[in-house]
């Protein structure tokens, strides 16, 4: 496994067609990149779901069909195209917890999702190089990534 490690300065420059960001929280990084993409995370994130229509809450209620609510939760991933403003076709949010294998778990099966792209993972601020290296290393140990460390 190739890690190539990039400060913040050289965060923006091509190489890989997936970034992974932490979320607001979490990174200062994760702010900036979301003000060069028009604000369309922080968007998703504060859009409030409408209420049912009661034409279709009556037709629920009468055939006892079950309710799917999709409500957003702080532990969704946020994936928006962004090939225009940045160097990538991704840009990826994934909420970060404090535990670095969880968040490890969740980049590596979006990563298998995605049918492995080139990847550059800007890493949250409490969390070491080491430490994630580690994490990510107890799922795979072929894939070369790029990661952004906040100065």
């Amino acid at each position: 496994m190739a890690v190539i490690v990039l400060s913040s300065n050289q965060a923006f420059n091509s190489g890989a067609d997936l970034w992974v960001i932490p979320d607001f929280s979490n990174s200062a990084m994760a702010i900036q990149l979301d003000w060069y993409n028009n604000f369309l995370i922080g968007k998703t994130l504060r859009k409030k779901k409408l209420p049912l229509d009661s034409n279709l809450n009556a037709i629920l209620n009468e055939t006892e069909l079950p309710r799917y609510e999709n409500l957003p939760s702080p532990h969704d991933v946020i994936m928006i195209p962004s090939s225009k403003p940045f160097p990538n076709r991704w840009t990826v949010m994934v909420g970060y917890e404090q535990d670095s294998t969880l968040w490890s778990q969740k980049i590596f099966k979006l990563y298998l999702d995605l049918n492995k792209p080139s990847l550059r993972i800007f890493l949250p601020s409490n969390l070491s190089m080491n430490q994630f290296v580690e994490s990510w290393r107890s799922f795979s140990s072929e894939e070369d990534l790029s990661i952004v460390l906040e100065n």
